[in-house]
């Protein structure tokens, strides 16, 4: 794509194809880092992430970013301010800033966008390792990725709150 003008907030345009950006093993998935808030102008950071069945995440919650789920392939189960729904192709949640959420994946191979507010995306990088390929990793975040995560909570104002909401 030529690229002939920047916006006047900075941005400009690109394409990022499937399977581009910087790609992460994150907490037992792949993910992708397909928008940063630096080239979308501060507009949002998008995050593309794959899993089996069985990742999931502790009851969290973020003090200064909203959250927001889109589901590509398979499903995924959101808990959100008390909360919990099935969520699947094309379906979308929305958690925003302040209010409790999870999330766990239910079928494997899924694929599902993440938008977060610009800078968000950081925190992936923050915390992941470089993915040499595109298979997924074990589905249990690694000593050295919690470690990361601890160092960093307060950086992203996120709090832990407790284990995964779900019942298994």
């Amino acid at each position: 794509m030529a690229v002939s003008k920047r916006s006047v907030d900075g941005a400009v345009p690109f394409v990022r194809r499937q399977d581009e950006g910087a790609r992460l093993n994150m907490f037992g998935g792949l993910t992708f880092i397909k928008a940063t808030g630096e080239e979308t102008g501060g507009a949002y950071g998008l995050i593309e992430q794959r899993a089996n069945a069985g990742v999931m995440t502790p009851l969290h919650v973020h003090h200064a970013e909203d959250e927001l789920w889109f589901v590509i392939d398979g499903q995924l189960t959101i808990h959100v301010d008390g909360e919990t729904v099935e969520v699947g192709p094309g379906d979308l949640a929305f958690g925003p800033r302040g209010v409790p959420h999870a999330f766990r994946v239910d079928e494997d191979e899924s694929r599902y966008l993440v938008v977060r507010n610009a800078g968000g995306e950081s925190f992936f990088e923050a915390v992941g390792d470089p993915a040499a390929d595109l298979r997924l990793p074990d589905p249990h975040p690694t000593e050295e990725q919690l470690e990361r995560l601890d160092a960093v909570l307060e950086t992203y104002e996120l709090e832990l709150l407790g284990p995964p909401p779900f019942d298994e």
